[in-house]
């Protein structure tokens, strides 16, 4: 009899790569929540220097009007809309031409084009039933327009959700939706990173 083949030695062979395979998920876990989380903070880097580069072709270019309403530069074929440069640190992108024609009438549907125009990434709206929304796979990003900040009055500015990758590893809690965010403020150019509380990272 082949000792190679017994089921014993076969037992001991599952329980040691079980055993194995069990330590080494917790590892696996947070390299790929890890990885999600730097994925995300590129993606927030790529859209704040898409942004920024808008601004410069903008004032390079000298293809701004002054006029309110008119304050459209076209990059790469895409017609972007800037802020007033009298409101916050010069005039940076808050729409394409299309949309919004002022900051404070900013909307989550020009958040998410914005973001889509300057990523090349899809997005989705809260309540949005467009065709787009439902295709598969779906957008992993969620464009919200934050129209006010608290009690003191602001401009309003845009937020980017994706949900955090789940994982094997569940605490038995249910289902709560955590989400990594970054805020984009047209008023100053300014990208942060942030918690699900909206605190800064």
């Amino acid at each position: 009899m082949n000792v190679l083949n017994t089921p014993v030695l076969w037992g001991v062979l599952t329980i040691m790569i079980g055993t194995m395979a069990t330590a080494a998920i917790p590892a696996y876990e947070r390299i790929i929540r890890y990885a999600d989380a730097v994925e995300f903070r590129y993606l927030a880097n790529a859209f704040q220097g898409a942004a920024q580069n808008v601004y410069y072709h903008s004032r390079l270019s000298n293809t701004a009007s002054g006029e309110q309403g008119k304050n459209i530069v076209v990059l790469d074929g895409e017609h972007f809309r800037l802020t007033d440069g009298t409101i916050g640190n010069g005039q940076y992108p808050f729409a394409l031409e299309n949309g919004a024609k002022t900051l404070p009438a900013l909307t989550a549907e020009d958040c998410g084009a914005l973001f889509e125009a300057l990523t090349g990434q899809s997005y989705w709206l809260e309540q949005d039933t467009r065709p787009k929304a439902l295709s598969r796979p779906q957008p992993r990003v969620r464009a919200v327009a934050v129209l006010e900040n608290g009690t003191q009055p602001s401009p309003p500015y845009c937020r980017f959700e994706r949900p955090v990758h789940a994982g094997f590893m569940r605490d038995g809690s249910p289902e709560v939706s955590v989400n990594h965010v970054f805020a984009y403020y047209p008023a100053s150019g300014r990208v942060e990173v942030l918690k699900k509380s909206g605190e800064t990272q």
